[in-house]
């Protein structure tokens, strides 16, 4: 197959969607902060799945910082390019914290800060927060979130490097995902 461009942000949307797809696989209740249009809802393949923004016409109109919802409702809460936006990351993590039950997934999508490509963190002027993956797997740490598992995103990375599956290559990769699971302590 010819290769035609080394940039495709139109598939960043199909990856987020199959994302959205597996990660809400057998779950109950599903939380999107920050959804947006609700683009990536029919892709869910949870029994209730609920977007919350402060735009747009989310299923609820609410703020991170605030989330409408009683302590350990949601059985997964995903973000998708989202944090880097807010004014109060901590008071956003300790809202998806709040709002898992114990043994609850949250899986984060936000731009890395060392990653290559035209679409990395610093190519937004409203991003707020540029994160590693190490700033944010600390960031998970400090608000009871475990880390199960570093995501690779093969799509963005710079052309040539995004074939080599190296794990040390993960932190140059233009986007982060990490998934974590809430413990009690």
């Amino acid at each position: 197959m010819p290769w035609s461009s080394p940039l495709q942000p139109y598939r960043f949307r199909e990856y987020k969607a199959v994302l959205v797809a597996s990660f809400t696989s057998k779950a109950g209740r599903v939380l999107e902060v920050g959804c947006g249009p609700g683009r990536y809802a029919s892709f869910s393949k949870a029994e209730d799945y609920v977007g919350v923004d402060i735009g747009w016409s989310p299923d609820v109109r609410a703020s991170a910082v605030a989330l409408p919802f009683r302590d350990g409702c949601f059985d997964r809460v995903v973000m998708m390019d989202v944090i880097e936006h807010v004014a109060d990351v901590d008071r956003v993590l300790s809202e998806c914290w709040r709002v898992l039950r114990t043994g609850g997934l949250l899986m984060i999508l936000t731009p890395n800060t060392l990653g290559f490509g035209v679409y990395d963190s610093f190519a937004d002027p409203t991003h707020i927060h540029h994160f590693t993956w190490h700033s944010l797997e600390r960031r998970f740490l400090s608000h009871g979130i475990h880390v199960l598992a570093r995501i690779p995103l093969h799509l963005h990375i710079a052309w040539p490097l995004k074939h080599l599956r190296s794990g040390r290559l993960i932190y140059l990769q233009q986007s982060i995902c990490l998934l974590g699971v809430k413990k009690d302590g």
